[in-house]
Parts: structure tokens; sequence; C-alpha cells
């Protein structure tokens, strides 16, 4: 039995917490989600071509869309990977810091700073791993022309589903009406805040 904290060597040579083991399960799931951002992406630039240029469907026009999302995504997720490392380095405890933890409190500050600092570098290779697997699908024909054909069969899809949805004819009202409908509003908010005020 131990009546004194331990010391900063004691801590210092606990191991860290290692690598997530399943590394390559987590970029793989991260890729995954990056697909559907990507599909969503060139689906919705499809659609606003469409809309707003009114220009006809073109597989080549999306493919491009598809490698313009790629190259996006793959940027913000390397710089995101960058700024978490850096996070890592700034999280982690300054050596100075690790030998003169004495106390419970200042153990446990160390250790979760080494924690936090080993956190945000797993989350760093993570998404390093995701940004290698995006920069290989950006180079590869088959994935990006697979992106520009679903972005293609979602927008039908979509524009399928917006026609079939029935729409009601408009109730068409006299001048009069319309002053008696909102009169009539008007009196059921006033009863309400009556009732809520107890006015």
């Amino acid at each position: 039995m131990r009546f004194w904290p331990a010391t900063a060597s004691a801590i210092a040579a606990r191991p860290l917490p290692a690598a997530p083991r399943d590394l390559a399960h987590q970029i793989e799931e991260g890729y995954l989600v990056a697909l559907s951002a990507l599909r969503l992406s060139v689906k919705n630039g499809v659609i606003l071509r469409i809309l707003r240029d009114g220009a006809a469907w073109d597989e080549a026009e999306a493919a491009a869309l598809a490698r313009h999302a790629i190259e996006t995504l793959s940027a913000e997720l390397r710089e995101t990977a960058a700024r978490l490392s850096d996070d890592s380095v700034r999280a982690a405890p300054t050596p100075r810091e690790s030998r003169s933890a004495r106390s419970k409190r200042d153990l446990a500050r160390v250790r979760r700073k080494r924690e936090e600092a080993a956190r945000l570098a797993a989350r760093s290779r993570t998404l390093r791993g995701v940004v290698e697997k995006l920069d290989a699908a950006r180079d590869d024909e088959a994935v990006v022309r697979d992106l520009a054909l679903r972005a293609r069969d979602d927008t039908i899809g979509e524009v399928m589903q917006a026609r079939l949805i029935p729409r009601a004819e408009p109730v068409l009202l006299t001048e009069e009406e319309q002053r008696e409908a909102i009169a009539g509003v008007k009196a059921d908010l006033q009863k309400l805040i009556d009732e809520r005020t107890g006015y």
C-alpha cells in the first residue's frame, strides 16, 4: 500500500494509448462517409446546372463536377488533418509538466493531456488515410463515372418524386371572405393570448 502519490517517472513509464488496431476500418468508414458527401455534392451540382443554366445532362460535365468535388473535399480533409496534428502536439503535456507532476490532480491532468493528444493524432491519421483513398478515387475513371451516373439517377428520382406529389386545387376567396378569415385568425390569437395571460 502506497501512502504517497506516484512520481513523475512512474507516470512517464506508462505506455501511451496505442493507435487503434482497426485504423484501416476507420479509414474505410471515413471513405464511405466521404463518398456519401460527394454523391450529394455532385447531385446538387447537376441540379443547379439544369435549373440555373437550363443545360441538358452531360456525362462529361458531371464527371468534371465529381472530380472537382473530390479535389475540394480532399483539400478540406488534408487541411483538417494538418490542424489536428498541430493540435495534438499542443495538447500533449510538456516534459516539464510530466516531470513536475506529483499530486493526483497533476498526474491525472498529465494523463488526460496524453490521452487527448493521442486521440487527436489518431483522428489526424484517419483523415490522412481517407485523403489518400480520395486521391486514388479522383484518378479512377470508374469511381468518377459512378459518382456522375449516381448523381443523374438521384436527380431523376427526386424530380419524379416531386412530380408524383398530389397537388390540391387552390382555394379562391373573395376579398370579403379573406377579410373574414383574417379577422377569425386574429380573434383566435387574441383568445389564446387572453387565456395565456389571464386577462
